[in-house]
Protein backbone atom coordinates (compact mmCIF):
# COMPACT_ATOMS: atom_id res chain seq x y z
CA UNK A 1 0.00 0.00 0.00
CA UNK A 2 1.39 3.07 -1.08
CA UNK A 3 1.93 6.32 1.60
CA UNK A 4 -1.49 7.98 1.80
CA UNK A 5 -1.01 11.51 1.50
CA UNK A 6 0.96 10.62 -1.87
CA UNK A 7 -2.94 10.75 -3.65
CA UNK A 8 -3.33 14.57 -2.88
CA UNK A 9 -1.18 17.40 -4.47
CA UNK A 10 0.91 19.50 -2.75
CA UNK A 11 -1.67 22.11 -1.29
CA UNK A 12 -3.90 19.58 -0.73
CA UNK A 13 -1.59 17.84 1.73
CA UNK A 14 -0.71 20.82 3.80
CA UNK A 15 -4.91 21.42 4.23
CA UNK A 16 -4.95 16.94 5.05
CA UNK A 17 -2.07 17.44 7.23
CA UNK A 18 -3.05 20.84 8.99
CA UNK A 19 -6.01 20.80 8.44
CA UNK A 20 -32.27 26.87 28.97
CA UNK A 21 -31.86 30.42 32.18
CA UNK A 22 -28.63 29.72 33.44
CA UNK A 23 -28.51 28.14 36.63
CA UNK A 24 -26.12 29.76 39.70
CA UNK A 25 -25.04 26.33 41.61
CA UNK A 26 -23.19 26.89 45.14
CA UNK A 27 -19.37 25.44 45.74
CA UNK A 28 -18.42 25.55 41.84
CA UNK A 29 -15.62 23.41 40.82
CA UNK A 30 -12.95 23.80 38.26
CA UNK A 31 -13.44 21.40 35.35
CA UNK A 32 -11.36 18.50 35.11
CA UNK A 33 -8.08 18.62 33.15
CA UNK A 34 -8.42 17.56 29.23
CA UNK A 35 -5.04 17.10 27.14
CA UNK A 36 -7.33 19.47 24.21
CA UNK A 37 -9.64 21.92 24.13
CA UNK A 38 -11.36 21.12 21.69
CA UNK A 39 -15.02 20.47 22.07
CA UNK A 40 -17.20 17.09 22.52
CA UNK A 41 -20.09 17.78 20.00
CA UNK A 42 -23.38 16.61 20.93
CA UNK A 43 -25.93 15.00 18.09
CA UNK A 44 -29.81 14.94 19.08
CA UNK A 45 -32.22 12.88 16.85
CA UNK A 46 -29.73 13.80 13.60
CA UNK A 47 -28.57 17.43 14.60
CA UNK A 48 -25.87 18.61 16.21
CA UNK A 49 -26.83 21.23 18.76
CA UNK A 50 -25.52 24.11 20.79
CA UNK A 51 -24.42 24.08 24.35
CA UNK A 52 -23.56 26.76 26.69
CA UNK A 53 -21.03 24.60 28.43
CA UNK A 54 -18.63 21.91 26.44
CA UNK A 55 -19.55 18.15 26.91
CA UNK A 56 -16.05 16.40 29.24
CA UNK A 57 -15.25 13.00 30.19
CA UNK A 58 -15.11 12.24 33.84
CA UNK A 59 -14.28 8.77 34.86
CA UNK A 60 -15.07 7.62 31.53
CA UNK A 61 -18.26 8.87 31.99
CA UNK A 62 -19.31 12.03 29.60
CA UNK A 63 -20.53 14.74 31.24
CA UNK A 64 -23.02 17.46 30.07
CA UNK A 65 -24.45 20.70 30.96
CA UNK A 66 -28.41 20.04 32.15
CA UNK A 67 -29.42 23.11 29.42
CA UNK A 68 -28.62 20.62 27.09
CA UNK A 69 -31.66 18.30 28.02
CA UNK A 70 -33.99 20.82 26.70
CA UNK A 71 -33.45 19.40 23.19
CA UNK A 72 -34.81 15.99 24.25
CA UNK A 73 -37.86 17.37 25.05
CA UNK A 74 -37.08 17.80 28.65
CA UNK A 75 -37.21 20.36 30.91
CA UNK A 76 -35.88 20.91 34.42
CA UNK A 77 -36.26 23.22 37.52
CA UNK A 78 -33.45 23.57 40.51
CA UNK A 79 -34.33 24.17 43.93
CA UNK A 80 -31.29 26.20 45.06
CA UNK A 81 -32.02 25.24 49.17
CA UNK A 82 -31.73 21.75 48.66
CA UNK A 83 -29.34 21.76 45.23
CA UNK A 84 -31.48 19.61 43.52
CA UNK A 85 -32.58 19.25 39.60
CA UNK A 86 -36.39 17.87 39.27
CA UNK A 87 -36.11 17.22 35.32
CA UNK A 88 -39.67 16.03 34.09
CA UNK A 89 -40.51 14.87 30.64
CA UNK A 90 -43.65 15.03 28.50
CA UNK A 91 -45.05 11.98 30.12
CA UNK A 92 -44.79 13.78 33.66
CA UNK A 93 -42.02 11.20 34.81
CA UNK A 94 -39.88 12.96 37.13
CA UNK A 95 -35.85 12.72 38.07
CA UNK A 96 -34.82 13.99 40.34
CA UNK A 97 -30.78 14.39 41.36
CA UNK A 98 -29.01 16.81 44.21
CA UNK A 99 -25.65 17.71 43.47
CA UNK A 100 -22.86 15.57 44.91
CA UNK A 101 -24.97 12.78 45.52
CA UNK A 102 -24.68 9.48 43.75
CA UNK A 103 -28.57 8.39 44.65
CA UNK A 104 -31.19 9.57 42.24
CA UNK A 105 -35.06 9.07 42.30
CA UNK A 106 -36.74 8.12 38.84
CA UNK A 107 -40.86 8.69 40.42
CA UNK A 108 -39.92 8.42 44.09
CA UNK A 109 -37.93 5.22 43.08
CA UNK A 110 -34.16 5.03 44.07
CA UNK A 111 -31.47 4.67 41.42
CA UNK A 112 -27.75 4.42 42.09
CA UNK A 113 -26.09 6.80 39.07
CA UNK A 114 -22.69 6.28 38.16
CA UNK A 115 -21.44 9.47 38.34
CA UNK A 116 -23.55 12.56 39.98
CA UNK A 117 -24.09 15.80 39.01
CA UNK A 118 -21.98 18.52 39.71
CA UNK A 119 -21.30 22.38 39.14
CA UNK A 120 -18.49 22.73 37.15
CA UNK A 121 -17.50 26.72 36.35
CA UNK A 122 -21.04 27.86 36.95
CA UNK A 123 -23.04 24.88 34.84
CA UNK A 124 -24.80 21.97 36.07
CA UNK A 125 -22.74 18.84 34.50
CA UNK A 126 -24.74 15.64 34.49
CA UNK A 127 -23.86 12.20 32.98
CA UNK A 128 -25.63 11.84 29.98
CA UNK A 129 -25.95 8.05 28.81
CA UNK A 130 -27.84 7.50 32.77
CA UNK A 131 -30.09 10.51 32.61
CA UNK A 132 -31.06 9.82 28.75
CA UNK A 133 -31.53 6.06 29.36
CA UNK A 134 -33.75 6.84 32.02
CA UNK A 135 -36.06 8.49 29.65
CA UNK A 136 -35.63 6.32 26.90
CA UNK A 137 -33.12 7.48 24.96
CA UNK A 138 -30.12 5.16 23.97
CA UNK A 139 -26.80 6.78 23.81
CA UNK A 140 -23.72 6.47 21.40
CA UNK A 141 -19.98 8.23 22.63
CA UNK A 142 -17.92 7.55 18.84
CA UNK A 143 -14.63 8.47 19.78
CA UNK A 144 -12.87 8.89 16.83
CA UNK A 145 -14.93 12.24 16.30
CA UNK A 146 -15.34 13.08 20.07
CA UNK A 147 -19.06 13.02 18.78
CA UNK A 148 -22.14 12.33 21.71
CA UNK A 149 -25.17 10.85 19.87
CA UNK A 150 -28.51 10.95 21.70
CA UNK A 151 -31.30 9.29 19.95
CA UNK A 152 -35.04 8.65 21.14
CA UNK A 153 -36.74 5.52 20.48
CA UNK A 154 -38.82 6.79 17.41
CA UNK A 155 -35.90 8.45 15.50
CA UNK A 156 -35.34 7.37 11.96
CA UNK A 157 -32.68 8.95 10.46
CA UNK A 158 -33.86 11.12 6.82
CA UNK A 159 -32.67 8.75 3.93
CA UNK A 160 -33.68 11.12 1.36
CA UNK A 161 -31.48 13.92 2.92
CA UNK A 162 -28.66 11.42 2.48
CA UNK A 163 -29.33 11.59 -1.24
CA UNK A 164 -30.48 15.33 -1.92
CA UNK A 165 -29.46 16.79 -4.22
CA UNK A 166 -28.39 19.76 -2.25
CA UNK A 167 -24.95 18.82 -1.53
CA UNK A 168 -24.44 20.23 1.40
CA UNK A 169 -27.36 18.73 2.89
CA UNK A 170 -26.46 15.46 1.93
CA UNK A 171 -22.89 15.68 3.62
CA UNK A 172 -24.75 17.08 6.75
CA UNK A 173 -27.14 14.40 7.13
CA UNK A 174 -24.37 12.30 6.40
CA UNK A 175 -21.58 13.22 9.00
CA UNK A 176 -24.88 13.05 11.55
CA UNK A 177 -24.61 9.82 11.33
CA UNK A 178 -22.91 7.53 13.92
CA UNK A 179 -20.38 5.54 12.38
CA UNK A 180 -19.81 1.39 13.58
CA UNK A 181 -17.15 -0.26 12.50
CA UNK A 182 -16.98 -3.43 10.51
CA UNK A 183 -13.58 -4.32 12.37
CA UNK A 184 -12.17 -3.82 15.59
CA UNK A 185 -10.48 -0.53 16.08
CA UNK A 186 -7.19 -0.18 18.31
CA UNK A 187 -8.00 1.44 21.32
CA UNK A 188 -5.14 3.59 20.88
CA UNK A 189 -6.66 4.83 17.57
CA UNK A 190 -10.13 6.17 18.67
CA UNK A 191 -9.83 8.92 21.04
CA UNK A 192 -9.41 12.27 18.72
CA UNK A 193 -7.49 15.06 21.21
CA UNK A 194 -6.34 17.01 17.83
CA UNK A 195 -7.18 20.30 17.07
CA UNK A 196 -6.84 19.70 13.72
CA UNK A 197 -9.85 17.54 11.85
CA UNK A 198 -11.55 17.36 8.24
CA UNK A 199 -14.19 15.81 6.12
CA UNK A 200 -13.19 14.88 2.79
CA UNK A 201 -15.52 13.82 0.01
CA UNK A 202 -16.22 12.34 -3.47
CA UNK A 203 -17.57 14.85 -5.96
CA UNK A 204 -21.22 15.18 -5.86
CA UNK A 205 -21.03 12.29 -3.47
CA UNK A 206 -22.51 12.12 0.55
CA UNK A 207 -22.37 8.16 0.71
CA UNK A 208 -18.72 7.94 1.51
CA UNK A 209 -16.00 10.07 3.19
CA UNK A 210 -12.85 10.21 4.73
CA UNK A 211 -12.13 11.81 8.16
CA UNK A 212 -8.96 12.53 8.90
CA UNK A 213 -7.39 14.45 12.64
CA UNK A 214 -4.16 14.92 10.91
CA UNK A 215 -2.79 11.76 11.69
CA UNK A 216 -5.04 9.08 11.04
CA UNK A 217 -7.67 8.50 8.30
CA UNK A 218 -10.99 6.97 8.88
CA UNK A 219 -12.70 5.55 5.35
CA UNK A 220 -16.36 5.39 5.89
CA UNK A 221 -19.35 3.97 3.83
CA UNK A 222 -23.17 4.69 4.31
CA UNK A 223 -25.64 2.42 3.23
CA UNK A 224 -29.15 3.37 4.14
CA UNK A 225 -29.07 4.89 7.42
CA UNK A 226 -26.09 2.69 7.95
CA UNK A 227 -22.51 4.86 8.29
CA UNK A 228 -19.77 2.15 9.00
CA UNK A 229 -16.23 2.69 8.90
CA UNK A 230 -14.51 0.59 6.59
CA UNK A 231 -10.68 1.31 6.42
CA UNK A 232 -8.53 3.36 9.47
CA UNK A 233 -4.85 3.78 8.53
CA UNK A 234 -1.87 6.35 9.71
CA UNK A 235 -0.81 9.10 7.53
CA UNK A 236 2.36 8.69 7.86
CA UNK A 237 4.73 9.57 4.92
CA UNK A 238 8.36 8.52 6.16
CA UNK A 239 10.09 7.49 2.75
CA UNK A 240 9.90 3.69 2.68
CA UNK A 241 7.10 2.89 4.46
CA UNK A 242 3.44 2.31 3.69
CA UNK A 243 0.99 3.58 6.10
CA UNK A 244 -0.09 1.39 8.65
CA UNK A 245 -3.63 0.19 8.40
CA UNK A 246 -5.29 -0.22 11.93
CA UNK A 247 -8.26 -1.69 10.65
CA UNK A 248 -10.69 -3.09 7.60
CA UNK A 249 -9.13 -2.94 4.23
CA UNK A 250 -7.99 0.27 1.69
CA UNK A 251 -11.32 0.54 -0.75
CA UNK A 252 -10.14 0.97 -4.38
CA UNK A 253 -11.66 4.05 -4.82
CA UNK A 254 -9.57 5.92 -2.03
CA UNK A 255 -7.90 8.80 -4.04
CA UNK A 256 -11.69 9.93 -5.74
CA UNK A 257 -12.98 11.04 -1.72
CA UNK A 258 -10.59 13.86 -2.04
CA UNK A 259 -12.60 16.13 -4.65
CA UNK A 260 -14.26 18.16 -2.23
CA UNK A 261 -12.71 19.12 1.62
CA UNK A 262 -13.19 20.67 4.34
CA UNK A 263 -11.71 21.40 7.45
CA UNK A 264 -11.14 22.92 10.80
CA UNK A 265 -7.58 23.87 12.48
CA UNK A 266 -7.42 26.05 15.99
CA UNK A 267 -10.32 27.82 14.79
CA UNK A 268 -9.88 27.84 11.36
CA UNK A 269 -12.15 27.02 8.91
CA UNK A 270 -10.36 26.10 5.36
CA UNK A 271 -11.70 24.06 2.06
CA UNK A 272 -10.90 23.04 -1.44
CA UNK A 273 -12.07 21.89 -4.42
CA UNK A 274 -10.18 19.83 -7.13
CA UNK A 275 -11.61 21.20 -10.02
CA UNK A 276 -11.49 19.20 -13.79
CA UNK A 277 -8.61 20.62 -15.54
CA UNK A 278 -6.46 18.74 -11.39
CA UNK A 279 -5.96 22.48 -10.28
CA UNK A 280 -6.90 23.02 -6.88
CA UNK A 281 -9.06 25.52 -5.50
CA UNK A 282 -8.53 26.68 -2.04
CA UNK A 283 -10.67 28.97 0.59
CA UNK A 284 -11.17 29.77 3.87
CA UNK A 285 -14.78 30.71 5.70
CA UNK A 286 -15.73 31.99 9.46
CA UNK A 287 -17.50 28.97 11.13
CA UNK A 288 -19.13 29.40 14.38
CA UNK A 289 -20.40 26.12 14.85
CA UNK A 290 -19.77 22.31 14.04
CA UNK A 291 -22.42 22.15 11.02
CA UNK A 292 -20.47 25.33 9.23
CA UNK A 293 -17.57 23.05 8.55
CA UNK A 294 -19.31 21.81 5.62
CA UNK A 295 -20.05 23.91 3.06
CA UNK A 296 -21.51 24.71 -0.25
CA UNK A 297 -17.97 24.93 -2.98
CA UNK A 298 -17.80 28.80 -3.90
CA UNK A 299 -19.40 29.54 -7.17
Amino acid sequence: MSSFKRWLPACCIMLFMLMLPNVILAAPASSPARSTTRPIQVNIDGAFISADRSPFILAGRTMIPIRTLASLGLHYSWDGIRHTVTITNSSNDQFEMTQRQSIAYKNGVPLQMDSEANNYNGRLMVPAKFISEAFGYSVYYEKIREIIFIQSKNFTPDTQAIHSADLKQARLAAISLPVRYSFKPGASVQSDHSQYYSYSFASKDATRYAYSNGEITTVVEITGTTATAIWQASEADIPGYPATTFGGVQPAYISDLFQDSFSYDNGVYSGYQRLSDGTVATFKFPGLSYTELIRAIPE
